[in-house]
């Protein structure tokens, strides 16, 4: 370890500390050190094998703010224990509580990030503008804006990196789920176009995003249906995101929403609440007053109207802009998706599979991981999935070979009543854990033989990751319990 970062590490056990901008490049303002985990604690958190530990940095880096001048931004920079030519992952985190919540802040999505920095990978994670140590309010699902400091953040982590005796990052990917699908998607688009040659991406996934702003999301504001959509607070913050991101998308509230609503909504863009309440709020005031939640009944009658029947009305055409599928990809891209998803249709996956193949694209492809999983079900199996698909780009041997997932056979597969576990290597003495797809463990044993049967019956419907710790060695594999 060179002498400038021990000095930065003392310096993080006392407090937060600022670098000149020449220290790490341009980019980086301020790093702190704010969590450590060896891999078995790594492991124990977030219920995959971990390779290695993993050393997670606040991140504050330069980047251009949502009024076109100098900001200071935040992010989460992990760093393995053991750094291997994996690459690097920049993560695009989804819609998350409030400006606070954020992965620098070490918020739930941070223990994902930090699981993938487990595997092998160097993570980059930015809170984006309006969050975090950004000023202003967060231009949310905003293409260029999450683009822009996802870029700028992933450059800083590279630097970081670089200075911790890291200089040579192989291979850049990009991915993030829901809010961050749409991010990760219109990063790898402005990665890929570029104007300099510094950045190349080798591969993206972005998972369960809203990709299709003006066509699905605009379709499940403004319709008229029987079903409800729970989460009406994502329209109001939307048109707020691109009130900070434009200036000029309403004069007043009233202008766009009705007045029952205005107010919660308000509070809301003041920082007095988050947007679990908002949403809540909003729920309650809709049923009330009609029985469903349904978003079209938020808005104002005459807005409405335009909105839904002028193609070229103005916030029609600020949706269009933000769609983050009208590209056609060079690097492999896959986009992953559960058909029951609750929150984003999964038609947002197929229609941005669908206008980029149709447009040239070498490499795209929507896989749907399940056909019942709700939006927070689909979670485990879309980043298990995308560690997958990047571990494909991989040409090195692993850290270790903790992962041998031919050893280890699960059937059938999906299971109902009872699930075969065979290790082809024999009989042996080894412990068994299940964990369900929020990595809570739900069933642990001693596999003593080459088979062995466990009971299922009593485990609700979903994925399950099954861990098999035998003769110092770790098995992996999933599972659907029906």
């Amino acid at each position: 370890m060179n002498r400038r970062l021990t000095t930065v590490i003392a310096f993080t056990v006392c407090a937060a500390f600022i670098f000149p901008e020449q220290a790490f490049g341009q980019a980086i303002v301020n790093a702190e050190l704010i969590a450590h985990f060896d891999k078995d604690s790594l492991t124990q958190r977030t219920g995959v094998p971990a390779l290695n530990g993993a050393s997670a940095y606040k991140l504050e880096y330069i980047t251009t703010g949502i009024d076109g001048l100098l900001d200071t931004a935040s992010g989460l920079f992990v760093l393995p224990d053991v750094v291997t030519d994996k690459g690097i992952i920049a993560y695009q985190h989804g819609t998350t509580d409030g400006p606070d919540d954020v992965p620098s802040s070490f918020n739930t999505e941070a223990l994902l990030v930090t699981g993938l920095a487990g595997q092998g990978y160097i993570m980059s994670a930015c809170d984006y503008l309006g969050m975090g140590s950004s000023r202003g309010f967060h231009p949310y699902v905003h293409a260029g804006t999450e683009a822009s400091a996802g870029i700028d953040m992933l450059i800083a982590s590279m630097n970081m990196a670089a200075d911790m005796g890291h200089e040579s990052v192989s291979k850049i990917f990009v991915t993030g789920y829901s809010q961050g699908g749409h991010a990760a998607m219109a990063m790898a688009q402005a990665i890929e176009e570029r104007p300099t040659d510094d950045l190349w991406l080798t591969a993206s996934a972005p998972m369960s995003g809203p990709y299709s702003i003006s066509e699905v999301m605009k379709s499940l504001t403004v319709d008229e249906r029987d079903t409800e959509y729970l989460y009406p607070a994502y329209i109001a913050y939307i048109l707020l995101g691109y009130q900070s991101a434009y200036g000029d998308v309403y004069g007043s509230l009233d202008e766009i929403f009705r007045t029952p609503h205005i107010s919660w909504i308000e509070m809301f863009e003041n920082g007095e609440i988050g947007l679990s309440t908002l949403n809540a709020a909003l729920i309650g005031q809709l049923r009330n007053e009609f029985g469903i939640s349904a978003p079209y009944l938020m808005f104002d009658t005459t807005f409405l109207q335009s909105f839904r029947e002028d193609s070229s009305h103005f916030i029609n055409d600020l949706l269009v802009e933000n769609d983050t599928y009208r590209w056609v990809p060079n690097a492999p891209m896959r986009i992953f998706y559960c058909a029951g998803d609750d929150q984003v249709p999964f038609q947002n996956s197929l229609v941005a599979d669908s206008v980029m193949n149709a447009m040239g694209a070498a490499d795209v492809q929507s896989l749907n991981l399940n056909p019942v999983f709700d939006h927070g079900a689909c979670v485990l199996p879309a980043v298990l999935a995308t560690l997958d698909f990047f571990n494909s780009f991989q040409t090195t041997t692993p850290v270790d070979d903790h992962q041998d997932l031919t050893s280890l056979n699960l059937y059938p597969n999906p299971a109902y009543d009872v699930l075969n576990i065979t290790l082809s290597t024999g009989p042996a003495n080894g412990k068994v854990q299940l964990f369900d797809a929020t990595g809570v463990l739900q069933k642990s044993f001693r596999l003593r033989d080459a088979t062995s049967q466990v009971n299922v019956s009593d485990l609700k419907a979903g994925m399950y990751m099954v861990l098999l710790q035998v003769n110092g060695k770790e098995y992996v594999e999933k599972v659907l319990i029906k």
